[in-house]
């Protein structure tokens, strides 16, 4: 998951049950009450284990976010340890600013909890978690979501506008008809955008939006009584965990689909999954790897359509894929790649030229009308040797 979708979801963690109703006269938060630093503290765990990700750069590390990204801070394993040294550089901190602070045991559990929150919604995505490190590192993808939901986003930021608008009556309906008027305006900019990158999101579905958008901040106008802080959040978290919920459904069912396609098509495969698309749970392409062909299917669970189909030949085997599997970067790429396709072919030099993709993240062909380059995911790895097999070059194909 996004790191920004992360840090919303703390700051919702952390005001629905490690905050209270504490405001001062004027309506407003005090900036230095214990509660405050409680939310502090669920957004800065819960956006903390992607501080690898500077890793890479720091270190030149081209291949840094297979190998180190999600790895030991994202480990169960050493959520205590982490979650100890956030409470004590918290407590030292807030004693420096003259912030009052949860006592440690409860910050402990507010940064256990956040860190978790963070391992679990990466875990649920394609990309892969070393839940285990350091003692394992499989990398573990429940496949339930996206990378990047904004839909989940979205059910996590909501309440949390929808509470600051509600926390002076006098002005709430027109804070929280500007913030509805504000989201459903996103929801409908939505749609050129997405046409753009290939993926579906109709009018139907941004009014359907906005339909959710005003639970938040229409509906609680109805009452004299607004709704308290916490109540919102607490009821963005159960449709955060209702949605998660309905998308690990929606997982099972695909998979099934993908399954009984293979078995009635009489594919005997060596890898198979069900992997998720934008912009809903509602959108999923089916995985299956055999030796010769890689298939890609694109489905939807709920609908009795036609499963839309691709397959991609693997290249046969020669010397120059055979040195390419040797390289120690190449290695670590099919470490991390669930389905490698691998391609051969020749520059307009006459060198040739291997290329491995990754084909959990298919992003579509090459745009480019004379490419003779399948860089058609976001993770495409280009080897280019000399014709007695000297490598020339290698690394990343950037997309286009």
């Amino acid at each position: 998951m996004d790191t920004i979708t992360h840090g919303i979801i703390g700051a919702l963690i952390g005001k629905a049950f490690f905050a209270g109703e504490l405001v001062t006269p004027s309506g407003l938060e005090s900036p230095t009450n214990a509660d405050r630093t409680a939310i502090c503290a669920a957004t800065l765990g819960a956006v903390f284990p992607d501080i690898d990700t500077f890793a890479g750069p720091l270190a030149h590390n081209s291949l840094a976010i297979m190998t180190w990204h999600r790895a030991i801070t994202h480990s169960l394993i050493l959520l205590p340890l982490w979650a100890i040294v956030l409470a004590g550089i918290t407590r030292w901190l807030a004693a420096r600013l003259r912030w009052p602070a949860p006592k440690l045991p409860l910050l402990f559990s507010i940064y256990a909890v956040a860190l978790a929150s963070h391992i679990f919604l990466d875990l649920i995505t394609s990309f892969g978690t070393m839940v285990w490190s350091p003692l394992s590192h499989a990398r573990l993808a429940w496949d339930w979501l996206f990378i990047v939901d904004l839909s989940l986003t979205s059910l996590a930021l909501a309440p949390q506008l929808a509470a600051w608008s509600f926390q002076r009556p006098e002005s709430a309906r027109h804070r929280a008809a500007a913030w509805w008027i504000i989201f459903s305006a996103a929801a409908f900019a939505l749609i050129p955008v997405t046409r753009t990158l290939n993926v579906p999101f109709s009018p139907f579905a941004a009014v359907g939006a906005t339909l959710v958008f005003a639970l938040f901040f229409l509906w609680p106008l109805r009452s004299a009584a607004l709704p308290r802080r916490t109540t919102l959040n607490r009821v963005g978290f159960a449709l955060i965990a209702l949605y998660i919920a309905c998308a690990g459904i929606s997982h099972h069912i695909a998979f099934r689909r993908v399954a009984d396609f293979a078995r009635q098509s009489g594919i005997t495969p060596q890898e198979i999954a069900a992997l998720p698309l934008p912009p809903s749970p509602a959108r999923w392409a089916g995985m299956i790897a055999t030796p010769a062909i890689l298939y890609r299917l694109e489905l939807n669970p709920f609908s009795s359509a036609p499963v839309a189909m691709e397959y991609f030949p693997q290249a046969p085997p020669n010397r120059y894929i055979a040195a390419a599997r040797e390289l120690p970067d190449v290695r670590t790429f099919y470490w991390f790649a669930r389905f490698p396709l691998v391609r051969y072919s020749e520059s307009p030099d006459g060198d040739p030229v291997v290329l491995i993709s990754s084909m959990s993240f298919y992003r579509g062909p090459s745009r480019r009308q004379d490419s003779t380059e399948p860089d058609m995911a976001n993770f495409t790895f280009r080897i280019v040797f000399s014709p007695q097999a000297r490598v020339l070059s290698h690394g990343w194909v950037r997309p286009e």
